[in-house]
């Protein structure tokens, strides 16, 4: 009896060993080669080119020259990070920051709420019927737009940017500017069109364009990343189907040349989005310390902050890597990241459940952004390959239509997805990666499709 106890015990022991040297083996378990440069690719330092459009974003709407709406903004930036710190920070220790933090210091103009975008306005969506959206109603447009007379004026300022860059503590409470505003003057460029000033039209949305391609490619998130790629693309669309209507002739905007010029593959790569999305991680990483120092500190055998963000950058800076941009380069479909495999049982996952399996619960969230991406560098591409097709029309170039296509320059073909006349002839086409079995599309200008 004596012995079966103390073998019992003795393998009690044993299992208890060997369970403390397998813990400790996963706390002490070593970042992938993988996920050591993601890291270094998210943190790498970024300049920021020109001045920050924060600003004349989050006042859009609101009257009054800059430097009182810049004052306006750094009281409000002021009274955001003291109720940050004060109240949402406590909160999240305590565990009830969305019930007694109460709701973060409104913007500048959300006390006096900007005009709503009126349904009759045109969406980033639905750019390319845009024209004849406001051709059917142009009173209703007109109306609509009345109340939009400040954005629609503040636009050439936000043109003067480089960069966007938000002051504001990055948190899940952090208020937004509204950048659904920023739809609206496409409808005031259709109707400028259809009232007969098509240069005031083509102008606006070249300058639209470049504003959309700085948010783009130099915001620091992904909400803005991804808005000015909308942006972008929905001003190319128009663009084209304005430029549709006019004769070879009309005369171009100078703006137009830089606005619509093909993207780089850093300026196609959603890296500066997904470096935000890093900073906030790492600012709630931050926050579960605290949370875990000050109250129940046995989560440490479940979580861990370090590993927590080493798996987020492997899911979240592969878009910074030298071969993504190489693959963005050649055009080619960046593949879609593979389901991880179950958290619970891979070493490093066992002192951070939680850290895995949250992170794995987020990793299908960021997928189809790279994709929506390489779109809009497509339709630049076929807006450019249009343009090139109307310069030679210009010239009196004899030669077929399919032709002048196959002579394109090199730096408008894409061995992966190759540009190709529309059935009717009357638009250039070429597939999209972000939605299987659909065709990016961008209308020819009549006299070069013979229509």
């Amino acid at each position: 009896m004596g012995k079966a106890l103390q073998r019992a015990l003795g393998g009690l022991a044993g299992g208890v060993l060997l369970v403390a040297v397998v813990l400790l083996a996963s706390w002490l378990w070593p970042l992938s080669a993988a996920q050591e440069r993601t890291l270094a690719a998210l943190e790498a330092p970024r300049a920021l080119p020109g001045s920050n459009a924060y600003v004349t974003l989050a006042s859009l709407e609101v009257e009054g020259p800059l430097a009182q709406r810049q004052a306006r903004v750094d009281e409000h930036t002021r009274q955001f990070e003291t109720w940050y710190a004060d109240r949402y920070v406590p909160g999240f220790i305590r565990g009830d920051a969305e019930d007694k933090a109460g709701t973060p210091p409104r913007l500048p103009g959300e006390d006096t709420p900007s005009p709503a975008v009126d349904t009759v306005l045109c969406g980033f969506g639905g750019a390319a019927g845009c024209l004849d959206a406001v051709r059917s109603q142009p009173q209703a447009v007109a109306a609509a737009l009345a109340p939009h007379a400040t954005l629609l004026a503040r636009m050439d300022e936000l043109a003067l940017h480089g960069h966007y860059h938000s002051p504001l503590t990055q948190a899940a409470a952090t208020p937004w500017p509204d950048m659904r505003q920023l739809t609206v003057p496409l409808s005031a460029h259709a109707l400028a069109h259809l009232q007969g000033d098509s240069a005031r039209a083509l102008a606006g949305l070249c300058r639209d364009a470049g504003s959309g391609r700085m948010l783009m490619a130099q915001g620091d998130n992904l909400l803005t990343t991804m808005t000015g790629s909308a942006m972008l693309a929905a001003n190319a669309k128009m663009f084209a189907a304005v430029l549709a209507e006019l004769p070879l002739d009309a005369p171009l905007p100078a703006s137009c040349g830089k606005a619509f010029l093909p993207l780089s593959a850093d300026e196609a790569s959603v890296c500066n989005g997904m470096r935000g999305e890093f900073a906030m991680q790492r600012g709630l990483a931050a926050l579960m310390d605290q949370k875990i120092e000050h109250g129940q500190r046995y989560t440490r055998l479940f979580y861990s902050s370090g590993k927590t963000l080493a798996r987020q950058a492997e899911t979240l800076g592969q878009s910074c890597l030298p071969e993504t941009r190489q693959a963005i380069a050649e055009d080619r479909k960046l593949p879609v990241p593979p389901v991880a495999a179950s958290a619970w049982w891979q070493p490093q996952c066992l002192t951070n459940a939680i850290g895995c399996i949250v992170g794995d619960i987020a990793r299908p969230a960021y997928q189809g952004y790279a994709h929506r991406q390489q779109d809009t560098a497509a339709q630049l591409r076929l807006l450019q390959a249009a343009l090139w097709l109307r310069g030679q029309a210009v010239q009196g170039t004899a030669a077929p239509l399919a032709e002048r296509l196959g002579n394109l320059p090199a730096g408008l073909r894409s061995a992966h997805r190759p540009i190709t006349l529309s059935a009717d002839g009357m638009a250039l086409e070429t597939p999209a990666y972000g939605k299987d079995r659909q065709m990016l599309r961008i209308p020819l200008p009549q006299a070069v499709s013979g229509q």
